[in-house]
């Protein structure tokens, strides 16, 4: 029995995030500062990022990236900040960053939400 719950517990340890959990405070800070390249990266749909989206943020959607995780191999050595609208998507993708080895990821806490709540800069794409 004591062997069932050390695999249950291993197996629960592997499926957390361990990103480093920032708030959209921080976040803006950072980007305000430009203190250091942080990537950003918006995964929800196109339509999502074109209503509204943080400046110079890039968008590929979870869905793509699940497919085709590859698409951000450029990104592996950078720091970057991982959000969707409310976290679900993000923490997907996070996780299949952090299982094929990627480090220096940042988990925004309340996501695209707390962003717009807290009254923060959005670009929305012009029609």
């Amino acid at each position: 029995m004591k062997k069932i719950y050390v695999a249950l517990a291993l197996i629960f340890s592997l499926n957390s995030i361990s990103a480093e959990l920032w708030t959209v405070s921080k976040l803006n800070e950072s980007i305000s500062k430009m203190d250091h390249e942080l990537v950003l990266l918006d995964v929800r749909t196109q339509a999502e990022y074109d209503s509204g989206h943080i400046l110079n943020a890039i968008n590929i959607s979870h869905e793509q990236i699940l497919e085709d995780p590859e698409l951000l191999a450029v990104y592996k050595d950078s720091q970057m900040a991982v959000f969707c609208r409310s976290g679900v998507r993000a923490g997907k993708v996070i996780q299949l960053l952090e299982s094929i080895g990627f480090e220096d990821i940042i988990d925004i806490d309340g996501d695209m939400l707390a962003w717009s709540e807290a009254g923060y800069r959005m670009e929305v794409k012009d029609e």
